[in-house]
Parts: structure tokens; sequence; C-alpha cells
């Protein structure tokens, strides 16, 4: 088999890498180890129930992206989102909704505040020490601090801060004192986005189904060798491809494993750590108004961090009269599983029951998979070391693009662009 132009990985960024490429009249084939594209962003079925691989909705901030996708029949949903912590409902974000919160919560959370220690923003050395001058240390330690090992899997003392940019609202004081009273008014929603889109049909994925359906994609291809040096690909399935051009979504440490034998650069690509992610996909047989799209989860004693509604994002995703759930548990190498499928399954539905959402009665799909990719860890000096391992994939000739391609924290819209801008820019 020869191609002008190979890409590894049919997720966003490789499917946005054909779709330049055919703009550019270039030959390109899409090469994707599974039996079916989309990714990360794409989605799997259980008893006439869709789950997308983890909670998906579209900001749609690249003008390419907003003439793709919304070309697409879709839904426009508001960002609003709820938290769960401590047996109470919070609306997101906690430290601009305290009035949800007890009288003696909101007094620690707003001494806090008051307290937080001034100090330039140049000292900063990790993640932890950031919340603190944003939030003081109480809120720091008993919101942020929880989540951050429950998501990152990892202590908020050992990330720095580059991946934050505007993901963490910082309120005033004035803010976190008029929004503590019951009956002040309604805060305004301040989350990074006011409308997200999804979907009407399809799963997220559907967003890029058109564009699929002009490319050269061919599943069940996994690479198990790149020579670079005669550019060939060799998959598991015992095929070869001759190339001109390689890009590459495969995830940095995997691709530098393939690519040298260079002890220095292997070292720095195993530094290179993602938390995993076990999905709890539950389906029921009647109807839920849950109240917003997703909701994140502090306590310690629930195994998932994040649920989102797949049905709530579109009808489509469940059959006439029933509602899904899917829950996110993130582990990693510092912090892994401590669960087996069954247990996580049972403390998952134990929790959903104590927290109100659903009953176990009302079950009827029920799935646990793994993701070995959910997120790039940002580990203080992540970012020299994965420069060195960039460095290598450029020098032998390989374009490496989307969120683990550049190893960082991309959501599907940036992705998109990166395999777009991967290809245009070659």
């Amino acid at each position: 088999m020869n191609t002008d132009i190979a890409i590894i990985g049919a997720g966003f960024a490789g499917i946005a890498a054909g779709y330049s490429a055919k703009e550019k009249n270039l030959q390109a084939t899409v090469f994707e180890a599974t039996e079916d594209w989309g990714g990360l962003c794409g989605n799997f079925s259980v008893k006439d129930f869709r789950f997308d691989k983890a909670v998906h909705l579209s900001f749609n901030e690249p003008e390419l992206v907003k003439k793709l996708f919304l070309s697409q029949p879709h839904y426009e949903h508001s960002s609003e989102s709820r938290n769960y912590a401590d047996g109470f409902w919070v609306r997101h974000p906690v430290q601009n909704n305290l009035r949800e919160l007890p009288v003696e919560e909101r007094i620690r959370v707003i001494k806090s505040f008051i307290n937080r220690p001034e100090v330039s923003e140049s000292t900063i050395e990790n993640y932890q020490q950031w919340l603190e001058v944003q939030f003081g240390k109480y809120f720091a330690d008993k919101y942020p601090g929880r989540y951050t090992r429950k998501y990152w899997a990892t202590e908020a003392a050992n990330l720095n801060c580059n991946w934050c940019g505007g993901r963490l609202y910082q309120p005033s004081l004035e803010e976190v004192l008029r929004n503590a009273f019951p009956d002040s008014p309604k805060p305004e929603n301040v989350y990074y986005t006011k409308v997200m889109n999804y979907p009407k049909t399809g799963g997220y994925k559907n967003f890029v189904a058109e564009i699929v359906n002009a490319l050269d994609i061919r599943c069940g291809f996994e690479v198990t060798a790149i020579d670079t040096a005669n550019k060939i690909l060799t998959f598991a399935n015992g095929e070869t491809c001759r190339y001109k051009e390689l890009i590459s979504t495969m995830p940095l440490p995997n691709l530098a494993n393939m690519i040298t034998n260079d002890e220095k650069i292997l070292a720095a690509a195993d530094n290179l750590q993602a938390t995993s992610m076990a999905l709890i996909s539950v389906g029921y047989n009647k109807k839920f108004d849950f109240p917003t799209n997703w909701f994140y989860v502090y306590d310690e004693d629930i195994p998932f961090a994040r649920v989102h509604s797949p049905s709530r994002k579109s009808p489509d995703n469940a059959p006439p009269n029933c509602s899904s759930l899917q829950f996110e548990i993130y582990y990693s190498r510092e912090l892994p599983l401590k669960f087996t499928a069954d247990e996580l399954i049972d403390k998952t539905l134990e929790a959903m029951e104590k927290m109100g959402v659903a009953r176990r009665a009302d079950v009827a799909a029920l799935d646990c998979r793994h993701v070995k990719f959910a997120n790039v860890i940002f580990y203080r000096g992540m970012e020299e070391v994965r420069e060195i391992v960039r460095r290598e994939v450029k020098r032998h000739g390989i374009i490496s693009c989307g969120r683990f391609g550049e190893w960082d924290y991309l959501w599907s819209d940036q992705s998109f662009m990166s395999g777009y801008n991967a290809m245009r820019n070659s």
C-alpha cells in the first residue's frame, strides 16, 4: 500500500488533518487502530443507549469549527452545571454561589477568601499555591484540592499552573460576599462559555460525520512499527504502507517508543503521564429531568469525579421515555484504580442513590469500560520533558498533533484545529 500522506489516528485531529489534505487536493489515508473512527470523541451503544466516551460539548470558538460543526442539526445548551459536596447541591462554580451552602460553611469560605496570602504571581510555584492565593487555604483544600485528586489523580502541589487559563473563575471578595446571601439576585453564569452545542443525532462525533464520509479511513489498522528512514508503516494486521509524509495523533510516549532507542528520550517519554478513565454508563427505563447536562462531585468516598447525561444532551441518545447518565472515574500511575469493575459499578450505583440522582430499580442498561489516555497531567516541569520528545519526533520527520500528539490540554474544537493546522502548515 502507498499513500502520499499517512495520518495515524481517526480522532478529531486525524479527521481534521485528512480534511485539510483534501482541501489541498492531496492523497491522504487515515489509519485507525480500532474498528470505528472518532477517538476520544467516539461513542458506543449498550441496549439501544448511546454513550460518548466521556462528556463532550462544543464551544465552537474557531471560525472553521463553527462553519463545519454548526452546519449539522444541533442543540444549543446553556453551560449551567452543578456541584455535589458533602450532601449539598451547589450551582457551579462553588466560589460564586455560596448561598446554597450551610451558614457555617459560608463563614469558613468567606474567612478563607479574606485571609488569602498576598504574594506576587511570579513567586507561585505550583497549583496548590495558586489556589491558596486565589481562594484561601480552606477553600483551596476543601473544594478544588479534593477535586484535583479525583480528576487529575494527583495532589495540587504536584501540578503547574500552565493549564489553568480561564478554566477557574476568580471572583472578587465583593462577589463572594454578595452571592453568599440567599435573598440577593441570582448571579450571572460565569462559566468560561455561555452556550455549548451538541448534535441532534448520532452522538458527539456526528459533528464531523460528513467530513468522514469524504475521507479514506482504514479502521482496524493498528500501527506496530514506524520505519522513518524508509518511510514505511507496519500494522498489526500484517499490512504495510509506504508514505511520503506522516502526521500522527498517537500519544507522544507511544510514538517515541516506536521511533527511537535513545535512553534519554525514552526516559523523557516515560515521564509524560496522563490520567486514565473508567466509564460507568447507565441507562434508565424511565425519563429523569436531570437539572443540568453535567455536574461535579467532590466527595472522595464517591469514586466518580464528573457525571453527565447523554440523554439530556440529545434525546436521540436513549430509547423513548428513557434517560441515561455516564460516570467518570479517573486514575493514574501515581493514584491507581483501587476497585474491580464490579466494585466500581456497585459503588457508583450506591452513590447514585445516596445523591438522590436515580434508583437501582430503574437501571435498564449498564456498562463499564476504560479509556487509557484521558487527560494530560501537567506535572511541574512537564513542558521541558515534553519538548525533548517533540524535538525527537520532529527530527524523524513526523508532524504530531491532537491532544496527545501535542501533549496538551486541548478541547475537541482545539484538537480539530490542531490536526487541520498540522496539515495546512506542513
